[in-house]
């Protein structure tokens, strides 16, 4: 970490997001309330922000309500269809915006800078929508995009609620990837096959996988995949708060069932999935060794060091060994590398191409959001018999839909959100069970983008609002309490 400060100090190239990470909501408000523009709104919310100290967005019962309706709407996204999924989250927007008009709440004074990036993000879909030759499907685009920034929103002012709060939502997407790994499970040993799945006809039946979907609709092993990867940060986050708390035996439990969803993400046999574990796992151990490493609440335990180094070796054998026992699983895991000698990565290299030309004859605003658009577009450019309604990556489809504009909004949101959650390892202001919460969060972060990458299941609104969640949980773990607590700490 010493490294990483001194160059993160002296480098004028990133100084920007540093900056970004640093400002506080208290910093934020301070420039709206003196900007000649956004003053008089300012002083608009303040006037309305008349309410009581003892409610903090909203009255205690309604915020209560608000919570179970995200409880709910956490449940229904592995059993729902979109439409309904989508219909809940706005909803719960509504519910919302209710208690924003009842409550007289201050908004201005909660706005991070996350949120400003957020805000940002969806300008640029805007921006592209009005720009775009296709004006009509790109609206609805925008309007699935809204939905997603709505549920953003809805999290937000539920993460406003605290960390415990937080803390029983990982809970509970712990058990309901539990719940979906134990499905998975019936179904590999039962040989229940997925429906939409791709198989390579060159590959030789007998070193198939035989891949779980769960219960997601479509019946989708991808789909499972960018599931269960923030419902795996969210047993291993759940399982550090209990034994910080020192109720070893649930800690042991929550392991337990980590390491069940790891076997059904492994199971879904999907190359992102793969390369999220990866992910996740450099991110989780890297963070748990500073905490170990620097943590004063930790010093006096001489003995997590040397465990955690043995956890560290026993983790990367058995994932090791894991792979080399299963033929299935080896050729799997080697079929990443194949390129153009897999049907499947073929296919998408000739998107990807494809993709990248309309890119480049679009640059700054895009070809405006949504899959209607791309599909219109996509035509113009498609290698023929390679027809795709994405380009199976986040950052290349971002970067088609919404320019330059967009991607650059999107890869800062993620920077900051990694800036601020190590100035919050050495923050003296956080609970050693917030750090661990942002550490969880930003495990569940890290692995959903290294997912993407190479897939666009991140749009299934199962999938990405849970994305949305860890930002907006993320964004109230890591904001500054005053202007001056992350100075110096970078």
């Amino acid at each position: 970490m010493t490294f990483l400060k001194t160059a993160l100090e002296s480098s004028c190239l990133l100084r920007p997001w540093v900056s970004m990470a640093e400002t506080s909501g208290i910093q934020i408000a301070e420039w709206i309330r003196s900007s000649r523009l956004f003053g008089g709104l300012y002083q608009a919310a303040s006037r309305l922000g008349g309410a009581s100290s003892s409610i903090l967005w909203f009255g205690a019962l309604f915020r209560f309500v608000l919570v179970v309706g995200v409880i709910g709407l956490f449940v229904l996204l592995s059993y729902s269809s979109t439409g309904v999924i989508g219909a809940v989250t706005m909803l719960l927007f509504a519910m919302v915006l209710v208690g924003w008009a009842c409550f007289r709440p201050a908004v201005l004074s909660k706005i991070t800078i996350v949120d400003v990036l957020v805000a940002c993000f969806l300008g640029s879909a805007i921006l592209s929508t009005a720009f775009s030759s296709f004006f009509h499907t790109s609206l609805i685009g925008l309007a699935k995009m809204l939905t997603f920034v709505a549920g953003y929103v809805v999290f937000r002012v539920v993460s406003e609620n605290g960390s415990t709060t937080i803390g029983v939502l990982m809970g509970l997407l712990t058990f309901i990837g539990l719940s979906e790994s134990v499905l998975g499970l019936y179904q590999y040993v039962n040989h229940i096959e997925p429906r939409a799945t791709w198989t390579d006809p060159s590959l030789n039946p007998e070193l198939q996988m035989s891949r779980i979907f769960g219960s997601l609709q479509p019946a989708n092993p991808n789909l499972l995949a960018g599931f269960l990867i923030p419902c795996f940060a969210a047993a291993a986050g759940t399982s550090m708060l209990y034994f910080r708390r020192k109720t070893f035996w649930v800690s042991l439990a929550f392991i337990g069932i980590a390491a069940l969803i790891l076997v059904a993400l492994v199971l879904t046999g999907s190359r992102g999935g793969f390369l999220a574990i990866g992910g996740m796992f450099v991110c989780m151990f890297g963070y748990l060794g500073h905490l170990i490493w620097h943590e004063k609440e930790l010093s006096g335990f001489k003995w997590m060091k040397p465990a955690w180094l043995i956890i560290l070796l026993v983790s990367l054998l058995t994932i090791t060994g894991g792979v080399l026992s299963s033929e299935k699983l080896r050729t799997r895991v080697a079929s990443i590398f194949a390129m153009r000698e897999d049907s499947s990565i073929s296919y998408r290299l000739n998107v990807y191409n494809s993709a990248f030309q309309m890119a480049k004859d679009n640059p700054i605003v895009g070809i405006g959001p949504g899959n209607s658009t791309f599909k219109l577009v996509y035509g113009l450019y498609m290698v023929p018999g390679y027809n795709a309604l994405g380009s199976y990556s986040v950052p290349l489809e971002i970067t088609v839909e919404q320019g330059l504009i967009g991607l650059s909004i999107f890869l800062s949101l993620l920077f900051v959100l990694i800036l601020r959650t190590f100035l919050a390892l050495d923050s003296p202001t956080l609970t050693l069970q917030q750090k661990l919460l942002a550490g969880a969060l930003l495990t569940g972060i890290i692995g959903s983008f290294m997912y993407g990458i190479f897939d666009t299941i991140w749009y299934r609104p199962s999938v990405n609002l849970l994305f949305w969640f860890m930002v907006a949980s993320l964004a109230k773990l890591t904001e500054p309490q005053n202007t001056n607590v992350f100075k110096g700490k970078l």
